[in-house]
């Protein structure tokens, strides 16, 4: 096998990004969609050229030419379908979050490892060439030691969109501070060991609209996190260190995602497509998959990511500074 076959669960708005980029990976096809109904099916299936169109999300999992299964469902439903995947011998690539939390995602990395399979949480941003020139200028001691990082993304969802129900796992958190969370542990390069969190919430019982959160980190280093879904666009972070500082800024449109990248005074543009980041995740997990690597790194990356989440939720419940267990980083 040289290329992997996929199947798509979900027929929403990501698919538009994320369904061609499984089109245009040279080692991978698009074969079968699946959505709530025959006729979401279909319809999408026709949208993008799909071979087959299933009744449900079960009927794509029964097919033995489907080889791994790319999420892309409401939040709530990771887990159900992610574990269903697995058991029926798919490999499994799911959007983030992976799940609405550290208990749910160890259940799919446990049902990962029982059955051989592969399961990774699908960060788009972690194939987005700025992010790695950050990190390696980081690295590079080009703003000496890390301290400080201050990030921030935010936009106006639609009163209609469903990151505003709480039951299917809408919230600032788990639609867009969960990159902050990421971008931190990513250009710190270890895991916090503690976390703070305020939200502002939409009703009691309401999705969180806006956090605010810090994490602390074992080599000193401190992450100021705001995220809001009833503001105005705004994406990026800020990294101090002792010797300088740089600045990641993302710009978009319809067409393209702009980093806007400035270290120490000098800017840097890293310009791509909405496709090509979506290609590029597909085809590294596609390599894995072929090469036979499965859980590599036992699932460390996304649980340390869905601690780190917990503990922010936690703090904003209790109103108090939470403590996470010392672990090596998962990036």
């Amino acid at each position: 096998m040289n290329k992997l076959r996929f199947g798509v669960l979900g027929t929403g708005n990501i698919v538009g990004k994320a369904g061609p980029a499984l089109q245009q990976a040279f080692n991978g096809e698009w074969i079968g969609v699946a959505g709530r109904t025959a006729e979401n099916s279909r319809a999408a299936a026709d949208k993008y050229g799909v071979p087959k169109a299933y009744a449900g999300y079960s009927e794509l999992l029964d097919d033995p030419e489907i080889d791994a299964v790319y999420i892309a469902l409401l939040n709530h439903l990771h887990k159900e379908w992610a574990i269903r995947a697995i058991q029926a011998g798919k490999h499994v690539l799911v959007e983030k979050p992976f799940a609405l939390n550290a208990e749910d995602a160890e259940d799919i990395i446990r049902q990962a490892k029982q059955h051989g399979v592969r399961a990774e949480e699908a960060f788009v941003s972690r194939t987005m060439e700025g992010h790695t020139y950050a990190r390696e200028a980081i690295a590079a001691g080009q703003i000496g030691d890390p301290v400080h990082f201050i990030g921030n993304f935010s936009f106006q969802a639609a009163e209609t969109s469903t990151r505003l129900n709480p039951a299917w796992g809408g919230g600032a958190l788990y639609d867009v501070g969960c990159y902050l969370v990421a971008w931190s542990r990513f250009q710190f390069g270890e895991e916090p060991l503690s976390a703070d969190c305020r939200m502002i919430r939409a009703g009691e019982a309401g999705v969180d609209l806006r956090f605010a959160g810090t994490l602390q980190f074992p080599g000193g280093g401190t992450a100021l996190m705001t995220a809001a879904i009833d503001m105005p666009y705004g994406c990026g972070y800020q990294v101090r260190g002792t010797k300088g500082e740089l600045e990641v800024k993302q710009f978009g449109n319809a067409q393209s995602i702009t980093l806007q990248v400035t270290i120490n005074g000098e800017t840097r543009d890293f310009v791509t497509d909405r496709i090509t980041p979506f290609r590029l995740q597909a085809e590294r997990f596609a390599a894995h998959v072929l090469a036979g690597e499965t859980m590599p790194d036992g699932g460390a990356s996304i649980m340390a990511q869905a601690r780190v989440m917990d503990a922010l939720f936690e703090s904003d419940k209790r109103n108090a500074r939470i403590t996470l267990e010392r672990q090596t980083s998962g990036q």
